[in-house]
């Protein structure tokens, strides 16, 4: 009974990190997308898709594997450089480095997608990795659901406790309004 608790906490463990991970994918192609509408990105997407469709599969592979080729060695760089001593600048250029990897792999897999996919290995790789993302999203769901309850449950003590509070209700009440009149969601007060 303790093995099975303990595979299965693992199990969630490695859902939640994957999931974490893939959550930071999307939101890194979102930013990349909404910088791309800040500049005149869609001629150069246009012209490095057309560039992509003309090389063979394996080169739009290294392309996707390019800043894996770069950064891998320079955080072996900021690594020996925090072991001799160098710590402020060797964390600062491993985030840095870390971040740029994040940051350029979802935006260079967003324009070599169609052309990755055409190699059967990689196409059934990645099917494998987005069957791991809904089976993760199956266990960690009803967490997230107890999750969101609880928050829910705070809000409503918070709500509640700033109803007591003489004039803190005023400013909630103008807050509400606000948000309101921005077009977001305001929470129902329960009361």
């Amino acid at each position: 009974m303790k093995r099975f608790r303990i595979r299965r906490t693992a199990l969630l463990a490695l859902a939640m990190a994957f999931l974490a991970v893939a959550w930071v994918w999307d939101g890194f192609i979102a930013i990349e997308r909404f910088v791309v509408g800040l500049i005149p990105w869609t001629r150069f997407k246009h012209a490095f898709a057309a560039l992509v469709d003309r090389l063979p599969a394996p080169f739009a592979l290294l392309i996707f594997l390019v800043p894996f080729l770069i950064v891998e060695p320079l955080l072996v760089v900021a690594t020996v450089a925090i072991a001799m001593g160098y710590v402020v600048v060797g964390v600062i250029a491993w985030i840095v480095l870390k971040l740029l990897a994040v940051a350029l792999i979802p935006a260079i897999f967003d324009l070599t997608q169609h052309k990755l996919m055409t190699m059967p290995w990689f196409a059934r790789a990645y099917d494998k990795v987005m069957a791991f993302h809904h089976y993760a999203d199956q266990i960690v769901a009803p967490y997230k659901e107890a999750a969101a309850e609880v928050l829910r449950q705070w809000r409503r003590g918070a709500a509640a406790a700033t109803r007591r509070v003489p004039g803190l209700a005023h400013l909630a009440a103008r807050f509400a309004t606000r948000k309101r009149a921005s077009g977001r969601p305001v929470l129902p007060s329960n009361g």
